[in-house]
């Protein structure tokens, strides 16, 4: 799996970076300890420097280690940061890239949200990794110094404590199932609540917004209890851990008792063992604290490699392959015996389905509610793909030579930040300005933002933009669904792509409105040499559909 792969790497390649400050600020412990001895001789009048030199030497040390510990924290910490930000990074990308099947259920949905939660869990305990690894190197620093001063003593503290420790990590494995089905939960219900606050802004009968709610709560509850129970759990086993590991000091002190009495260990040999015990017993204290952000970190990752093997698109909006049933060409798009069904339905949408469309005219399609006439514009667009099964003849990509070269205009809209649209506006102005400016010809390209349109094309793109009062829409705070649909259509008129696709535009926009909108949208678009496909119910005058080719849409084809 690549995720685990790199993060593997990646983890190599920080700890060797880490080791190198950590085994200074290990080394500056254990200057600390012979410190201490020093210390000692000095009470007994055999030190090797005087008590003011002494201090001063302690002080130094105690500075050197404040730096080594400083460096440590910021190598540990850039690389959490970093992973992060790749780990987000990879999971925006893969998130692009999903088939659309995995968003037919609930299951897919609910996969990609736990998937997004388990990267913000990497993040927030990747430290933990790097605790465990300064807790090893403090204990192989420190281990030949305490065998030294004491093995048997040495020898017991082993004895009682790592077997325990190694029983309660055994515990918290076993609480992996509980930590990925909270994950599973938590994004669940984040999905619920995003529905209720669109919900609760747009449905007024208060019997379903009191469920709704009731139904949050009841999940909150859920939620409460079961990371309750996990929490009380987990933090109780670490401080089980940390707990041993006290009873464990009680135990060596005495045993240290025992040893003294039978003259095999001093009061100097006490004072160092105890020093050198409580200078490597923080960081293996700290990584029994740690336990249970180690386990939701592995959990997370176990939900993150699962969201890695979700099916994804053959290409990025283009490319050939199987499950491509239909085509463009210059002339127009055709389908042949196109195969599609929603996952986790047995009824296919479509089922060798052929079509043929010249671009030679704007095309109006028609049909009844239901049979396939939106889900038909999201393949076109790339949005869905044909059945495999569908494609056996192999037909071409999916979207025109040049990736997003459809854009679409779904019935349920949805608009991305306008900020974007104002930026593709003002470079548009700039472009056209400067071609009317240099004495340009009348067919002369003004090209802004990746786009060739011609000084005509740009002057008709405005003239459609002001003359229905778009423009202010670019820049207004809460826009109503007509005004929505008006910015998208001049969004379609503004992009670069060729052919636009546009599902039920008019259906918020007032009904006077609706035609004379939709003559200067044709009109704009022709001069830009758009392509334009309309799904729509509305009652045209004739004039209009003469414009058009009209396609009588049944879902098995076109009659």
């Amino acid at each position: 799996m690549f995720l685990k792969n790199w993060l593997k790497k990646s983890l190599f390649r920080g700890i060797l970076k880490f080791l190198p400050v950590a085994l200074l600020a290990s080394g500056a412990d254990a200057a600390v300890l012979w410190g201490i001895r020093a210390f000692m001789d000095i009470l007994s009048g055999e030190g090797p420097m005087p008590l003011y030199g002494w201090v001063g030497l302690m002080l130094g040390l105690t500075f050197l280690r404040l730096i080594f510990l400083t460096l440590k924290i910021r190598v540990s910490e850039s690389w959490v940061f970093a992973a992060g930000a790749r780990i987000m990074g990879w999971f925006l990308h893969r998130l692009r890239l999903l088939h659309p099947r995995n968003f037919h259920t609930s299951a897919g949905n609910l996969l990609v949200e736990s998937a997004y939660e388990s990267t913000l869990v990497l993040q927030n305990n990747g430290a933990v990794l790097f605790q465990g690894a300064q807790a090893v190197l403090q204990l192989a620093v420190f281990l030949p110094v305490l065998l030294y001063i004491s093995w048997p003593l040495t020898l017991f503290l082993f004895a009682v404590v790592v077997p325990v420790v190694g029983a309660l990590q055994r515990k918290l494995h076993k609480l992996g199932p509980v930590e990925e089905n909270l994950l599973r939960d938590r994004s669940r219900f984040r999905g619920d609540l995003t529905l209720a606050r669109r919900l609760f802004l747009q449905w007024s009968s208060r019997r379903e917004r009191t469920l709704l709610s009731d139904e949050l709560l009841q999940q909150n509850r859920h939620l409460r209890n079961d990371g309750l129970a996990a929490g009380l759990r987990k933090n109780g086993l670490s401080l089980v851990a940390e707990s041993v590991s006290v009873v464990a000091m009680v135990l060596v002190l005495g045993f240290c008792a025992v040893l003294i009495r039978c003259g095999w260990m001093n009061g100097s040999g006490l004072v160092l063992f105890c020093s050198a015990v409580l200078l490597s017993y923080k960081p293996v204290k700290e990584c029994a604290r740690v336990l249970p952000q180690f386990r939701s970190a592995v959990s997370a990752l176990k939900i993150l490699e699962e969201f890695e093997k979700a099916e994804i698109r053959s290409s990025d909006f283009g490319g050939r392959g199987a499950g491509s049933a239909n085509g463009y060409s210059p002339d127009g798009l055709f389908v042949k015996n196109g195969s599609f069904k929603y996952a986790g339905s047995e009824r296919p949408v479509f089922a060798g389905l052929n079509l043929e469309w010249s671009r030679s005219k704007p095309v109006l399609v028609r049909g009844k509610n239901g049979i396939g006439k939106s889900t038909l514009l999201r393949l076109l667009a790339g949005l869905e793909s044909w059945d495999a099964e569908g494609a056996a003849d192999g037909i071409c990509s999916s979207l025109p030579v040049a990736a997003n070269a459809v854009f679409f205009v779904a019935q349920d809209l949805e608009l991305p930040p306008r900020r974007l649209l104002r930026g593709i506006l003002e470079s548009l102005k700039q472009g056209a300005a400067g071609s009317v400016g240099g004495a340009a010809a009348e067919g002369s390209s003004a090209t802004a933002a990746g786009c060739g349109f011609s000084v005509a094309g740009c002057r008709e793109l405005f003239a459609f933009a002001e003359n229905f009062g778009i423009l202010p829409l670019v820049e207004k705070q809460g826009l109503s669904g007509g005004e929505r649909s008006r910015v998208a259509l001049l969004w379609a008129l503004v992009s670069d792509c060729d052919t636009v696709l546009l599902d039920e535009p008019f259906a918020s926009i007032a009904l006077a409105d609706r035609e004379p909108l939709l003559a200067a949208f044709l009109q704009a678009a022709a001069a830009l040499d758009k392509w334009v496909v309309i799904v729509s119910h509305d009652v045209l005058s004739p004039e209009m559909e003469g414009r058009f080719s009209i396609v009588n849409f049944d879902g098995a084809g076109e009659r």
